[in-house]
């Protein structure tokens, strides 16, 4: 016996096809779209991280310039306060400069026979005016003074022959150049 069928089998099995393929196109279409709003969201919140890093970047960059002109502007008062301490110690360096350089020449007079009267120091040098009891005197003052650390040349200027009370005393002016870097 022949079974014939009459029913459209082909239609269904198209129909079942078609279905199948509808519902895995919506499902794939549902499933990139899902896929699509989850970049999207993470997207988002990776800008949103970024913008927010880049502000307290931003943030932490105005802070130290702040620190860097605060670094500056000490910096600045620093070298102030060098120049200040540089001049009170050039200052220093002048006033001892000045009692050893007095100290010096005390120590080199020929004790009982030359008294200085006049001592003025000037720019580079200093002169001395006194009397000696007689030339001998005076040049042993030269000698004396010309071995000092601080003087680099003695001249006599003048000696000349004075009285006082009857004695005959050799009144002198010495010129004196001193050493640089002292």
């Amino acid at each position: 016996m022949i079974k014939i069928n009459l029913l459209p089998y082909h239609e269904i099995a198209k129909k079942e096809t078609y279905v199948k393929q509808l519902t895995l196109v919506v499902a794939g279409t549902i499933l990139f779209l899902l896929c699509l709003t989850f970049l999207y969201l993470w997207a988002q919140r990776s800008v949103a991280y970024l913008a927010e890093e880049v502000k307290g970047k931003e943030a932490r960059l105005l802070a130290l310039n702040k620190m860097v002109g605060e670094v500056d502007r000490i910096k600045q008062e620093k070298q102030i306060l060098e120049r200040k301490l540089a001049v009170i110690g050039e200052l220093e360096r002048g006033r001892i400069y000045t009692v050893k350089l007095l100290a010096d020449i005390a120590n080199h007079v020929p004790v009982g026979s030359v008294w200085l009267e006049k001592l003025i120091q000037g720019s580079g040098g200093i002169q001395l005016e006194g009397k000696a009891r007689d030339n001998f005197a005076i040049v042993q003052l030269m000698k004396n003074l010309e071995t000092s650390p601080f003087i680099q040349s003695v001249e006599l200027v003048s000696s000349k022959q004075v009285e006082e009370a009857q004695v005959k005393l050799q009144q002198f002016h010495v010129s004196c150049l001193l050493r640089p870097g002292f």
